[in-house]
Parts: C-alpha cells; structure tokens; sequence
C-alpha cells in the first residue's frame, strides 16, 4: 500500500485538472522517474478506470522532443492522461519543451541532495506559475561504479 503522504500528492494533483504532467528533477540523477513511479501506484486505485501512460524521456535529444510533444498530444486526444520524466534542465536544456507543454510541472527534489539554487533555477526555466508543486524523495539508489584501483607495478 503506498504511503499516506503519496495518496495525498495524488489527490492535490487531482485537483488541478491535468491531462499531461511533467516530472522534473531539479538536479542531474534526481529520483524524478523513482518518484513518478510511486505517485501512479498511489493514484492506481482511484484512476483504475482512466489509461495513464508514463513516458520516460530522459536522455531525450533537442529534435526528438516535439516529435514526442506530438506523440503525447495524440495519446491526451483518444483519452489517455500521460505523465513524463525529464532530466534536469541544469544538464539537459532539451527536455524543457516537454515541461513547457504539460498542463503541470512536478519539482522532484532528492533529500539531502538538491541545492535551494538547483531548484530555484529549474523553477525559473519552466516558470514558477506552471508548477503544480514538488515532491521531496530519497536520493536515487542507482548505484555508481567504484573507481577502478590503482594497480601499481612493483619494481
């Protein structure tokens, strides 16, 4: 069963009529797809009736993000709700279409992580009035790979 906190993230969505939503982290390898995951199980049990297509569009390049604007248009036109995981915008400029087309944009902020001035930042790109809120979500666990060890020859 998901968390309280994410059922009550799931209804202020809600309220706010939204058909396309925007997941941003607001600093590189943020938790955003980690957390676009868990509010679409918390909301599965009161939207079991509606299709909601999540669309991870990290690592999208400039000229494939309209093409994807369309794509998703066309699946809100036969009735789907889609929600899209972006990269930063700090580090990756092309996904910000994608958030500038979406009927709302999520701030996903890692805890422990996220500089105010990261966030701050990524607000002012999208335009802090097409913020529907923000999520606070532990750092991703994707492991890093370790360092290769210094192999030294003995002489």
């Amino acid at each position: 069963m998901p968390s309280p906190e994410l059922q009550r993230l799931w209804f202020a969505l809600e309220r706010r009529a939204w058909s396309y939503l925007t997941i941003v982290p607001a600093q590189p390898d943020g938790p955003a797809l980690e957390a676009a995951t868990a509010i679409l199980e918390a909301g599965a049990p009161y939207a079991y009736s509606q299709k909601i297509h999540l669309q991870d569009a990290t690592g999208i390049s400039p000229a494939d993000a309209p093409r994807l604007v369309v794509q998703l248009r066309e699946r809100i036109a036969a009735g789907e709700r889609v929600v899209v995981v972006t990269d930063s915008l700090l580090t990756h400029p092309a996904s910000l279409p994608l958030a500038l087309a979406a009927d709302g944009v999520l701030l996903c902020v890692a805890l422990g992580e996220t500089q105010f001035g990261a966030a701050r930042k990524t607000m002012e790109y999208v335009g802090a009035e097409r913020f529907v809120g923000s999520v606070i979500f532990p750092k991703s666990k994707k492991k890093k790979p370790k360092a290769a060890p210094d192999k030294k020859k003995k002489p």
